[in-house]
């Protein structure tokens, strides 16, 4: 059977993390997660992993701020 080989594209593989997960103290209300904070190569669902894990612990630290006034500081730490 003809195969019509209709466009080529390139990938190249890398990881990317980003400099900071949490904005300065000027704005400490921004966080960053999932693919904006970091990206893998795609191999074995890594990337969404990752950022599940993100999701998950940026919720913990969130929530304990609003009910016991705790600081989300360690979720850039905890995340790299």
């Amino acid at each position: 059977m003809p195969l019509d080989i209709v466009a080529v594209n390139t990938w190249c593989m890398e990881a990317v993390l980003a400099e900071r997960m949490q904005s300065p103290q000027k704005h400490p209300d921004i966080f960053l997660a999932g693919d904006c904070a970091h990206a893998f190569p795609p191999s074995g669902g890594f990337g969404l992993n990752t950022g599940i894990g993100d999701a998950v612990n940026l919720a913990h630290k969130l929530s304990r701020a609003v009910k016991f006034g705790e600081s989300p500081d360690m979720y850039e730490e905890e995340r790299r």
